[in-house]
């Protein structure tokens, strides 16, 4: 997709891969963090404390960063068991609906991820734990990533209205359409076999 891809597509995705790593890392990190605690509890019969409260901002925040390099790599699901059997116009006029539908429910999301973040800066919220964690603190990286999906949403609407205008409906599929059965093949192939993966120029 990369390489096929107009600038600004690939930006984001380079952008969105960096947030997902270290999202990835992050629950790597609280997973251990929990393993600890839990091994401390039975060991030694105490407790770090705050364990499962600093998973559940690792995990609320590593899922909001997921959900761009998702829709950049095409990889939500959807049921398509009319989609495939449709003419390629009709299958990107459903592209569009759904990418619209997406950046309405996103764009909600991320308004009220301000309206919380907001109230919390404003009222200077702090966790009800003995942690007692500054809520804007976590809320505002997950604020930042439902406000990079969106951003990604609009992106690839606006880089996918040139190639809707000139009907090239192929090139539009490979922005916002979903994974035809021989792109998924060809995925689980170069999976399989790294060699099978094609090389990119220097």
């Amino acid at each position: 997709m990369v390489s096929t891809s107009p600038t600004a597509v690939r930006a984001l995705e380079r952008v969105a891969r960096v947030g997902a790593w270290i999202g990835g890392l992050g629950l790597l990190a609280a997973s251990w963090l929990i393993v600890i605690d839990l091994a401390a509890r039975k060991l030694a019969g105490t407790s770090l404390g705050g364990a499962d409260e600093i998973a559940g901002y690792v995990l609320a925040v590593a899922s909001a960063w997921a959900f761009p390099l998702t829709l950049l790599r095409r990889s939500h699901i959807r049921v398509d068991v009319l989609y495939t059997r449709l003419a390629p116009r009709a299958r990107v006029a459903l592209d569009c609906f759904a990418l619209a539908c997406l950046g309405v429910f996103v764009g909600l999301l991320t308004f009220h991820a301000w309206g919380v973040l907001a109230d919390s800066i404003h009222f200077g919220s702090v966790s009800n734990t003995p942690l007692q964690v500054p809520q804007w603190i976590p809320q505002s990286l997950w604020f930042a990533g439902y406000a990079f999906f969106l951003l990604t949403v609009v992106v690839l609407g606006a880089c996918a209205l040139g190639p809707v205008a000139a009907g090239r409906w192929q090139a539009v599929s490979g922005l916002i359409g979903i994974h035809t059965l021989d792109e998924e093949i060809q995925a689980e192939t170069q999976s399989a076999d790294p060699s099978a993966r094609p090389k990119t120029g220097s």
